[in-house]
């Protein structure tokens, strides 16, 4: 009986244990919503691009475009405007890195194939997941299958059955794979069957089908590697290889092809003369190939440098649908040749589109109009190159680093790859939207780490690849590069490919920055000191990036390795320094650099000495605790590694979670609440509540995208977000985040704490900037409140108002959020609306008037209970009215407001008097009574107006009565926080004195022809006209 006490006893612990750890879940963040901030300026790498035509009315010549974008790491977009306008239509998605697109042309656009995975492998390429297909045009997708295949390279569509694909599995990047080679399917992607692999080294780099005789096929197999600190193209695996049975069975061919290991093999087949078909072939000596034989025989062509450079990174290659001697080769720039591939000329140069190449769509209608992918977006020519247009309005920006300023607005700054660093207000005063227009370029190159300096802002510190520090004067737009050198004798520092940058959160005139050593200045850069010794594992092994690339050599400091990555310096202690390394050491100062100590030999066994250190991010509450980030997807792990320690690293415990998905880039600490983390890995951003115990993914609004950095503004209480994929993004004021925890988790109803709502009277301009625009919605300028709700509420009442807390009056209400989870609502500050006499034009002054700064109630109505809380309203800090005037504004527009309810209820009196006595005129038969009564009906016609427009007009002065008047100067005073005019005041007492003769008016047309009206009706025992009282009109609704 005891061990069954005791069995039942486990159990409910675990059963405890587990309905606490569910406790926090995606839909736990409720209506909270992370805002797109951009940039789509600078957009970011397209890896696949597909288009074409649809019916666009009755006539068969109306056509429009359809265009299928796929990008390094932000997804599928599509246009269905001819690149007017686009729309992101894969982000449920697991997966957002795109390998390939093909389109079913059989279906217009309604069958879609997505191969996901990026395939130009460079060092910060993401991952992939599988095939996924649409049959609604990209309303909903579905995963096919080949999930553990982790990049596919083309999907090859047969021409004749759509059934039938051929997928070009690439594989993994870091490790061996059985899951590479060549798929087919024969059931449009129910089933696969591998038809061709070679090792566990070697994948499928690309697939043609013969669009004339569908059986002739051809494929590339690569063997390639990519460590942290080497790249290897080529090998025993790689070769060119051909089917005749639709790609059942393959045949290596050799004839007339380049001898010894290959690398990457890149294929085209001409479409007007299929027989004809060009390789770029990558080996010692490297160049484009011909054959005009189905590829049976080759000729080598070209290699010129513009046509085999890094074929890693750009490959692709097309040739002209009409032509079969028009080759066009993106690269660097697009290069084309009209001679059979004998000679090529890089006609973009100087064109306006940005350089590096990965995607081009030729008009198979017009071959002057193409569409090129590169690694700034999508842009077009109409004129076969001579000038370019871009799509500007497709955020695709990848950012490595963020970082925000004190200026107000505050400003974010991010570092883009291969698009230098740029900066932005995170909202716009009195605008509607960011826009391109408002994002400013500081940096070159690819963009990683960028830092205003606090103690003089004239100054931002920006990096481009391997340490290429750079210090630029705003005002001046003079740059001085200040990175540090090597000493006499030594060989040249190791930095990163992505070095960081720091400036001290206590001593603004500490600047940090990282190769082997952690260096220091306290002079903005001008001379640096070394505070450690080589802080790295040192392993001379590692650090040869000259040798890197295989067959072809490639060294652009993306394969420096054994360097500082991260560095972070205790927010508490200026002295204790914490540093990461890419090679596995996690050290410590407590000294300010003096002596150090290497805590990676502390860590759980579970982690793999080396495993690459991420980020590093000290408490803000506790000088001896310190959370870091661990990946290991360079040797082909991508689990999710956090780990916090409470003792100077001498010992870990892991933050595990099943929620927890994709290799960890980054970890923050809320500044308020210790509790409260934030995670951004591979695969998205995660919460925990419980200092790590529990995560949950944050899907509001950001997608499965690597996060790169995060950032937490200390004055704004906003998340700054920076993705490699679709740019940055704000969680605008996470109050509410920091009052939630697993008790209230379990509470039905709880209000939330939001920061203090300040007033804006900002207003914007016009601007008309076309459909192609891109705009990010600015932050919500209203009082912000919240509550958490345990589950949502389907059941009984809810509503929600506003109160005067002076006077206990209910100013206004809310329509109440009923959503499980956080609940965030806004107020605009103002009061319930007034009635407003009814006109034929709209308008009316149909607004409350905005309330004064203070503190404000809050009463929640649900199912019989009540509860309460407040807000607190402060005035614009940019405002330069005094209390004083905003009282007599505030007053004005009380005045006011209650002048437009005076109207309303004049202008009911009027029309109901009106409108039963137009009733009561049907019955009346007396000549001489029925011409009385008709001339009142006129006489109140007249009188009303005078207070409304009874036609209806465009332009509201055409007919400027009581009503348009009062509720012009009601709104020029109500978005104006400062006390009225003299010239409004005047306005507003002429007003006055109209409505007050209209009432005159009125009673004396009452106690005159209306009484001898009523004596008419009394007459005919019918109810005489009952004059409408106050307390009647404030009944109706």
């Amino acid at each position: 009986m005891k061990n069954i006490y005791s069995f039942l006893i486990i159990i409910c612990c675990f059963a405890h244990i587990n309905t606490y750890a569910q406790l926090i879940t995606p839909y736990t963040f409720g209506s909270l919503r992370a805002r797109e901030l951009g940039p789509a300026t600078s957009s970011g790498r397209v890896t696949a691009l597909e288009a074409l035509y649809l019916p666009s009315g009755d006539h068969p010549k109306e056509k429009r475009l359809c265009i299928y974008v796929g990008s390094a790491a932000g997804g599928v977009w599509k246009s269905k405007d001819n690149g007017t306008t686009f729309k992101a239509i894969f982000s449920k998605e697991k997966q957002q890195s795109i390998g390939c697109i093909s389109i079913d042309p059989r279906y217009q656009d309604s069958v879609v194939w997505v191969g996901t995975g990026e395939c130009n492998v460079r060092n910060s390429v993401s991952l992939g997941g599988g095939i996924y297909k649409t049959t609604d045009a990209g309303d909903s997708w579905k995963l096919m299958g080949l999930e553990n295949v982790e990049r596919i390279a083309k999907i090859a569509l047969h021409p004749k059955n759509p059934d039938i694909a051929l997928v070009a599995g690439m594989g993994a990047l870091w490790s061996d794979s059985k899951d590479r080679g060549i798929y087919r399917t024969e059931d449009g992607g129910k089933t696969f069957q591998k038809v061709l692999y070679i090792d566990e080294k070697t994948g499928c780099a690309d697939i043609v089908i013969n669009p004339e005789n569908p059986n002739i096929c051809y494929a590339s197999m690569w063997e390639f590697r990519r460590k942290a600190w080497n790249f290897s193209s080529g090998g025993k695996g790689s070769g060119l290889f051909k089917s005749t049975d639709a790609g059942k069975t393959w045949v290596k061919q050799s004839n007339s092809l380049p001898e010894g290991d290959l690398g990457r093999i890149i294929l085209a087949i001409a479409p007007s003369k299929p027989s004809t078909m060009y390789a770029m072939i990558e080996s010692k000596e490297s160049g484009l190939y011909r054959s005009d034989d189905n590829g049976d025989n080759w000729k080598k062509m070209s290699n010129a440098v513009s046509v085999t450079a890094r074929p890693f990174y750009f490959s692709c290659l097309y040739v002209d649908p009409f032509n079969e001697n028009k080759v066009y080769r993106p690269s660097f720039q697009l290069g084309i040749s009209n001679d059979g591939g004998k000679t090529f000329n890089g006609f973009s140069y100087g064109g306006g589109n940005h350089p590096d190449h990965h995607a081009l769509w030729i008009d198979p209608e017009n071959p002057q109009h193409l569409l090129l992918g590169t690694d700034g977006g999508v842009y077009r020519t109409f004129d076969r190159g001579v000038t370019w247009s871009q799509c500007r309005n497709l955020p695709l920006a990848q950012m490595y680093h963020i970082s925000y300023d004190f200026e107000e607005p505050y400003n974010v700054f991010g570092g883009l790859q291969d698009n230098g660093s740029w900066m932005t207000p995170h909202r716009i005063q009195g605008g509607s939207a960011i826009q391109n227009k408002d994002w400013n370029p500081t940096g070159w190159g690819d963009g990683f780490a960028i830092v205003r300096d606090r103690a003089d802002k004239d100054i931002i510190y920006f990096e481009s690849q391997g340490g290429s520090a750079i210090r630029r004067h705003l005002h001046s737009g003079e740059t001085k590069p200040i990175s540090p050198f090597e000493e006499l004798g030594e060989k040249k520092l190791r930095f990163n490919w992505n070095a960081p940058i720091v400036q001290s959160s206590i001593n603004a005139k500490a600047l940090y920055i990282g190769s082997q050593y952690l260096h220091r200045s306290y002079n903005h850069g001008d001379t640096w000191e070394r505070i450690s010794p080589d802080l790295t594992t040192n392993d001379s092994s590692k650090y040869n990036p000259v040798e890197s690339g295989g067959v072809t050599k490639d060294n652009t400091s993306a394969e420096n390795h054994c360097t500082i990555y991260t560095i972070n310096e205790s927010p508490l202690d200026e002295k204790i320094i914490w540093v990461g390394t890419d090679d596995g050491n996690i050290q410590c100062t407590s000294n300010g650099g003096n002596t150090w100590q290497n805590v990676s030999k502390n860590l759980p066994k579970t982690i793999k000495p080396y495993t690459w250190v991420s980020s590093v991010e000290p408490s803000h509450f506790d000088k001896s605790t310190v959370y870091i980030t661990l990946e290991d997807h360079t040797r082909g792990d991508f689990a999710t590694y956090i780990l916090k320690s409470t003792d100077f690293g001498l010992s870990w415990k892991q933050c595990k979670s099943d929620s927890l998905r994709g290799f960890a880039h980054v970890i923050r600490e809320d500044l308020v609440n210790k509790n409260l983390l934030f995670a951004g890995t591979e695969s998205g951003l995660f919460i925990s509540i419980d200092a790590g115990e529990s995560w949950a993914q944050f899907k509001n609004e950001i997608p499965s995208i690597p996060v790169r950095d995060i950032a937490i503004h200390p004055r704004d209480h906003d998340v700054i977000i920076g993705t490699h994929g679709r740019g940055a993004y704000i969680i605008d004021d996470i109050t509410p985040l920091r009052g939630l925890s697993l008790n209230i988790l379990k509470d039905d109803f709880t209000f939330l704490p939001t920061r203090i709502s300040e007033m804006s009277f900002a207003t914007g301009f016009q601007e008309f900037s076309g459909s192609d625009e891109f705009a990010a919605a600015n932050p919500n300028r209203g009082a912000r409140f919240a509550y958490y709700l345990k589950s949502r509420h389907m059941i009984g009442d809810m509503s929600i108002e506003i109160i005067d807390k002076k006077t206990n009056v209910v100013l206004t209400t809310v329509p109440a959020s009923k959503r499980k989870g956080v609940n965030l609502l806004s107020w605009n500050m103002d009061t319930k609306a007034p009635r407003v006499a009814i006109s034929q034009n709209t308008g009316g002054g149909n607004f409350g008037y905005t309330v004064l700064p203070g503190e404000y109630g809050i009463r929640v109505k649900k199912n019989g209970k009540e509860y309460t809380s407040s807000i607190v309203i402060v005035s614009d800090k940019k405002s330069v009215h005094s209390k004083d005037d905003r009282i007599a504004q505030n007053q004005t527009a009380i005045k006011c407001w209650g002048m437009v309810d005076d109207v309303a209820f004049v202008s009911e009196q009027i029309t109901a008097a009106r409108d039963t006595l137009s009733l009561r005129i049907k019955t009346i038969i007396d000549e001489k009574e029925n011409a009385i009564v008709k001339q009142t009906i006129k006489s109140l016609d007249s009188l009303h107006t005078l207070i409304v427009a009874e036609k209806s007009t465009l332009f509201a002065d055409s007919e400027d009565k009581i009503r348009e008047k009062l509720a012009g100067i009601y709104g020029t005073i109500n978005q104006y926080a400062g006390k009225p005019s003299a010239e409004q005041l005047k306005r507003i007492d002429n007003i006055a004195k109209d409505i007050q003769s209209i009432k005159s008016t009125f009673d004396t047309l009452f106690y005159n022809q209306i009484s001898i009206c009523n004596s008419i009706i009394s007459g005919m025992r019918k109810k005489p006209i009952k004059r409408l009282s106050r307390e009647e009109f404030d009944t109706i609704e």
